[in-house]
């Protein structure tokens, strides 16, 4: 069996699979997501359930790690 390749930007984005899947199972995105929705149904919103999920972790993914921020491209 054949070890697969993985360069830099795989590496890079096993890093950001990694940062979300540990804010997307912390109790304060779950928290924060619950609140979310609950004021998006509310606010009548188009699909509540995505809107209330992204911003959650927009959220708790600005506020991580300072390093990972930086490290952070936007292309």
């Amino acid at each position: 069996m054949r070890v697969p390749y993985v360069d830099e930007r795989d590496e890079k984005l096993m890093e950001w699979c990694r940062e979300v899947a540990r804010i997307c199972v912390s109790d304060e995105f779950k928290r924060l997501n619950r609140d979310l929705l609950k004021f998006y149904r509310k606010s009548g919103m188009d699909d509540p359930f995505l809107l209330a999920f992204q911003d959650s972790l927009f959220s708790l993914f600005t506020e991580g790690d300072e390093n990972f921020q930086q490290s952070f491209e936007y292309n």
